[in-house]
């Protein structure tokens, strides 16, 4: 249900968080042949727990991919952090996933 940053990421505020946390959702769209998966940044797994705010940082965040439920399966969670995985390594950023 999350990823895990191993690369440091910099807020708005200029503020270096070494391995923030991302939390990710997925929606199945109406239709059923798209996924939506989006992730918010943390500080820490910690941080997100006691409900602190999500990182300002300025990443794309959404994914949006086609999704056949027959080839792929129906754990959209498991795809959709393998989209998002995906996402932020082609802006530089590297995670694990952590289901």
């Amino acid at each position: 249900m999350s990823l895990q940053i191993t690369t440091p990421i910099t807020t708005l505020e200029g503020i270096v968080v070494e391995n923030a946390y991302g939390r990710v959702a997925v929606v199945d769209q109406f239709a059923g042949v798209n996924l939506q998966s989006q992730v918010q940044l943390y500080a820490s797994e910690e941080a997100f727990v006691s409900g602190a705010n999500a990182l300002h940082v300025i990443l794309k965040d959404i994914s949006i991919q086609p999704y056949d439920r027959n080839v792929q399966g129906t754990d959209i969670l498991a795809i959709g952090h393998q989209d998002l995985q995906l996402l932020l390594a082609s802006q530089g950023i590297e995670s694990t996933i952590n289901l």
